[in-house]
């Protein structure tokens, strides 16, 4: 489910009339989605010889002021820079956020595509390059906003797992002491390496937040999680996700098309390349745990979450311990 907020046909035609679209002709719910509300629309062309004019609708159910600004500031910023992201339709003054049904609301042109199901070289490719872009843009960007599941959170998270998770779902003990290793060396890791490179992150690029057409990318939706954090954590959950074998392994053939994209808009720190199995760990480690968390803290309110397998990235984080596919050099 994907619809939490029913939206009224009156106030949503006000709200076009205010962009300077048409009138309103039909909304249909969107099944795809974890957290928002979201909606196909469709609005009458200038002309009846023309074509409805096809938008998504999205209702921010969260209601964060500051993770919406920026989000909503950073899809804009790359948007303009001309990167393969949603167009989201602004007013008057500018601002990309609306109000609709009391929540924030997003408006941005439909685009087609879907996610690609069997990932390819060219794929990783496109995603690459896209990261690279992204971050070698990102160092005049003006806002920050601190990661809502990093550090700290992994920290907090563990805890309440280890004490509410059910009997029938229990860490063993070898776990537990795999999760508290990883949260160790990570925080090793950002004491000892304060030059990691930072900016904007997307922090959620997985295939589902993607809309491909064939092996080109059309659009990276869903800014709901960019944050301020390492550039490379944002590489380490893209290759955890796009670059696997179906048992959680690393495939070399999709994991360097990856890193060579990127590399060819922004080349990694030699940080960045010393500290490249501590970040996959710890991103694999985040997702296991975000995962427990959705199925087994908030199984009351599943209705709203995307029940995903956590043993999934337990396997990919057990896999980047025995070892991983380095950074290639600038020209590999």
């Amino acid at each position: 489910m994907a619809v939490f907020t029913r939206v009224d046909p009156v106030e949503l035609q006000a709200l076009l009339t205010r962009l300077g679209l048409g009138r309103l002709l039909s909304t249909a719910e969107v099944a795809d989605g974890v957290e928002n509300s979201t909606y196909f629309i469709e609005v009458a062309a200038a002309s009846t010889a023309e074509p409805a004019s096809r938008f998504v609708l999205t209702l921010l159910e969260a209601d964060n002021p500051q993770q919406a600004e920026f989000s909503t500031a950073l899809a804009l910023g790359l948007q303009r820079a001309g990167l393969a992201v949603v167009n989201l339709l602004t007013d008057a003054s500018g601002g990309a956020i609306h109000r609709l049904s009391q929540k924030p609301a997003l408006i941005s042109q439909r685009i087609d595509g879907a996610h690609p199901r069997h990932v390819t070289p060219a794929h990783c490719r496109a995603i690459g390059a896209f990261l690279g872009a992204m971050h070698s843009l990102g160092g005049d960007f003006p806002l920050r906003h601190h990661n809502l599941q990093g550090l700290p959170w992994a920290n907090a998270t563990l805890e309440t797992l280890l004490r509410e998770l059910p009997a029938n779902a229990q860490l063993s003990v070898g776990d537990q002491v795999l999760l508290q290793e990883q949260i160790a060396r990570y925080r090793n890791l950002c004491e000892q390496n304060t030059e990691l490179p930072v900016g904007p992150i997307h922090a959620d690029l997985f295939r589902d937040n993607t809309l491909f057409v064939g092996e080109e990318l059309k659009a990276v939706i869903d800014f709901n999680s960019a944050c301020t954090d390492y550039l490379m954590l944002d590489v380490a959950i893209a290759v955890n996700d796009w670059a696997c074998d179906s048992h959680g392994e690393l495939n070399p053939a999709l994991v360097k098309p990856l890193l060579d994209a990127y590399q060819q808009r922004r080349p990694f720190a030699q940080a960045e390349r010393q500290n490249w199995q501590d970040m996959l760990c710890f991103a694999a480690a985040l997702f296991w745990m975000s995962r427990l968390a959705t199925r087994h803290l908030e199984a009351a309110d599943l209705t709203r979450r995307e029940d995903k397998d956590p043993n999934e990235y337990r396997e990919k984080l057990r896999h980047r311990l025995i070892g991983v596919v380095a950074i290639p050099a600038v020209n590999g």
